[in-house]
This record gives structure tokens, sequence and C-alpha cells, in this order.
């Protein structure tokens, strides 16, 4: 696999998953059935549990989406 230098910007992920490198931090960012994940790693630690994880359902985008 080939690393790709991104600069601040719009991006799509048409597989729906993605690696990204932030100074210290590996995030992984995948879809779900039910929405989508952000889990964070220490760069160095990526076999281990995440250090830090969030989640949005699709049900509550759409939600806020009709207010």
């Amino acid at each position: 696999m080939t690393d790709i230098n991104l600069k601040d910007g719009d991006y799509i992920l048409t597989d729906g998953n993605g690696w990204f490198q932030i100074d210290g931090f590996a995030i992984r960012l995948h879809r779900t059935d039910e929405g989508v994940i952000a889990d964070i790693w220490d760069n160095a630690g990526e076999q281990d549990s995440p250090i830090a994880s969030t989640y949005a359902f699709t049900a509550d985008l759409e939600q806020e989406e009709e207010t």
C-alpha cells in the first residue's frame, strides 16, 4: 500500500473505511450497518485496544436533518 499525503479538504471514503495518521496517532474511520465509528490508537500500538473511540448512528443523523 502507498501512503498518500492529504491536505486539509473534504474527502469521500469510497470503500467506507480508511486509516489516517496525525502526529503520533493512528485513526481508523469505518462504516458499520448502523453508522460510523472512529477509533484512535497510539501510532505504535495499533495491535492494542484503542485509546479513544466514538460513533454516530445513521438514525441520529436523519433526525438532525429533519429539524
